[in-house]
């Protein structure tokens, strides 16, 4: 797994962790859904496959990703005990994180040392990122 619940209490004390997650089946169970979360973002341009095949215990893990996949995991485990439960920091938390990973989709952003996709022979990257609006002005020619 990815992510560990050791990882999780740098983000949440262990006994907070408890209340809202309501046991460790559930911890577990909201990690794996941050992880097919994060992947289902970032599998577009990204080796999400290898990155997420990490042990927990790695060194090599990105730094950025493993924050992504706690945030999104502390998230889920505060949605177990209800909305009402739910700190109004940690829902901006998970909302921040969407809107990252949403940009890094766009290619508005990058996550530096995770494999390409689409990388070149030469060290580059070849997009397949469409972008729109840049026609010639409307003319008005007519009578």
């Amino acid at each position: 797994m990815y992510l560990s619940i050791d990882d999780l209490k740098k983000g949440m004390y262990q006994e907070n962790l408890n209340v809202v997650s309501r046991g460790e089946e559930n911890v577990l169970q909201a990690i794996v859904e941050a992880e097919a979360e994060v992947a289902s973002y970032l599998s577009v341009r990204y080796d999400m496959a290898t990155e997420l095949a990490k042990p927990s215990e790695s060194a090599d893990r990105i730094p950025i990703v493993v924050k992504l996949v706690r945030d999104i995991a502390l998230y889920n485990c505060c949605c177990v005990g209800g909305a009402v439960n739910i700190p109004e920091f940690r829902g901006q938390r998970y909302k921040e994180s969407i809107s990252y990973l949403k940009e890094v989709q766009a290619e508005r952003a990058q996550i530096q040392g995770l494999q390409r996709l689409n990388a070149t022979s030469d060290g580059g990257t070849s997009s397949s990122y469409a972008s729109f609006g840049g026609s010639n002005t409307k003319r008005d020619h007519h009578i």
